[in-house]
């Protein structure tokens, strides 16, 4: 197997931490040949997963013009996300582009043109479409367990934090809405498995030090009636399930906090048909609930097997194979226009907007 040689756009948190993580359990098919950020003290004292990288670079013009260099992680500020991601496509490069992908409908715009003009070169990093449980999730929903689904709730919590770096920031389009937005708003229209009908939303600002929001609550209503309940927050102390999902045959739930290895189902039991009923037109008796018809519920509990694909084997799988990315360029940009809507209720003038 060959290995593709990676550059790491800024040393920070994710640059420094995250893909490097990611990377260095791949050792048979990635490696990081250089480094850049503007931050002096990064790169006299690189994080410690890039200390072994050979090249650091001073400039991100240089790396860009680095010749081993075959695919670039952006991992810069969120205004600068898109125009890096176009500056190294020029330079002909692979570019993994992380979130927010893009910052604003200019933004949006020149991306795809970008995309389109290096068909086959961008892979936005929407990681999460491989966690363990959303991937579990939906495969329950579509093996018809819960019957016609009707709701799912799906509740983030990013504890109760008085962020102050510089993502609370709407100068740097900061906020829990390009940061785990990007990535939740992602799994929504993947469960909601149709077309946006409409969708109604608010964010605010509340306890963040910066002025970018961190409290996010999403509703989207898909052409086949399906509603997916979305909600962020960075001020929550006693957190609910992370996952709720409403169906004709019954409920699926997750709780990492109760038990972080299994989905809770419970449902009519499935050897039970629903009779063909009628209502009755006189008054009902005093005892609540239906007397034509006994049901039974049972209670499973459902193993959250690990995905074995994560975002870089298929990365590489396109590069190398000539597969086919399983993330859309179309899919990144509704998410990215309905963040966009959002933020018309959080700011409606478009001057004031990050």
């Amino acid at each position: 197997m060959r290995k593709i040689k990676v550059g790491i756009i800024g040393m920070g948190r994710a640059g420094g931490n995250m893909n490097p993580g990611e990377l260095l359990k791949r050792p048979d098919r990635y490696e990081i040949v250089a480094a850049a950020d503007w931050d002096e003290s990064r790169r006299k004292d690189p994080p410690e997963l890039l200390r072994n990288v050979p090249k650091i670079y001073a400039s991100y013009d240089e790396l860009l013009a680095d010749p081993e260099v075959e695919i670039v992680c952006i991992e810069v500020r969120n205004p600068d996300h898109t125009p890096f991601a176009i500056r190294a496509l020029e330079a002909g490069k692979y570019v993994s582009l992380d979130k927010p992908m893009t910052a604003g409908a200019k933004d949006i715009a020149d991306l795809q043109a970008a995309a389109a003009k290096f068909p086959g070169k961008l892979f936005p990093r929407l990681n999460r479409r491989f966690e363990d449980f959303f991937v579990k999730t939906r495969q329950v929903i579509d093996s018809g367990l819960l019957g016609n689904v009707s709701m799912v709730k799906v509740h983030r919590c990013c504890a109760f934090c008085r962020r102050n770096d510089w993502m609370t920031m709407r100068e740097f389009y900061g906020g829990l809405l390009t940061n785990w937005g990007p990535h939740i708003i992602d799994q929504g229209l993947r469960y909601l498995g149709a077309p946006v009908a409409d969708m109604w939303g608010n964010i605010q600002s509340l306890i963040s030090i910066g002025d970018g929001d961190d409290q996010i609550k999403l509703l989207l209503r898909g052409t086949n009636g399906r509603v997916v309940d979305i909600e962020v927050c960075g001020m929550v102390t006693l957190p609910g399930r992370e996952i709720e999902v409403w169906g004709s045959r019954g409920t699926l739930v997750y709780d990492p906090a109760v038990d972080k290895g299994h989905l809770i189902a419970k449902i009519v039991d499935p050897s039970i048909p629903y009779k063909d009923l009628k209502p009755h037109r006189e008054n009902p008796p005093s005892k609540y609930g239906n007397f034509d018809e006994s049901l039974y519920f049972v209670e499973q509990k459902i193993d959250i097997p690990p995905v074995p694909r994560q975002i870089w084997d298929y990365i590489y799988d396109t590069i190398v194979n000539g597969a086919e990315f399983p993330i859309k360029l179309g899919e990144v940009v509704e998410v990215m226009q309905i963040i966009d809507k959002l933020y018309d209720a959080f700011e409606p003038d478009p001057a004031k907007r990050p």
